[in-house]
């Protein structure tokens, strides 16, 4: 996991993790701040979902993980929960290769209340559970990219 301060399309320091510097490279041609709700295909190794949602709580979401593709949240509108743990400190179930999806279950190590101004990277061993209530129930909008792992 890394978080990161996002002005704009900048962040002010230098970037090393190649999927954040993708997504970083790409915001600074594309505004996907308007796009609409949905998948959005950029390359066979790149693309980004437009989500938008009110969040909700914990019954109502699940711990997932990936496999083959690194997860770069940004969010736009809103304040969303996010629990995270190591996926060791998890118990595995199902993994669905078709849409890169580790299902599990376990405790959140800790929570992050991920604000518009962020960018966070998760990478295959970062459990994750989003769209929490942060204060209270609200809608947000944010794009969540889909970098290959190569």
């Amino acid at each position: 996991m890394e978080l990161v301060q996002y002005k704009g399309a900048a962040v002010e320091r230098d970037i090393q993790h190649p999927a954040l510097k993708k997504v970083l490279e790409f915001l600074q041609t594309h505004d996907v701040s308007q796009d609409e709700k949905g998948n959005h295909p950029v390359s066979d190794d790149f693309f980004y979902n437009v989500i938008e949602m009110t969040t909700t709580t914990e019954d109502e979401r699940v711990w997932e993980s990936h496999r083959e593709f690194y997860d770069v949240h940004l969010i736009f509108e809103g304040r969303e929960r996010i629990h995270y743990n190591f996926l060791s400190n998890m118990e595995e179930g199902d993994y669905d290769a078709e849409g890169d999806w580790q299902q599990m279950s376990g405790q959140a190590l800790f929570d992050l209340i991920f604000t518009p101004g962020s960018l966070l990277l998760l990478d295959p061993n970062d459990a994750h559970k989003t769209g929490l209530i942060a204060e209270e129930a609200g809608p947000i909008r944010k794009v969540v990219f889909k970098v290959k792992i190569v």
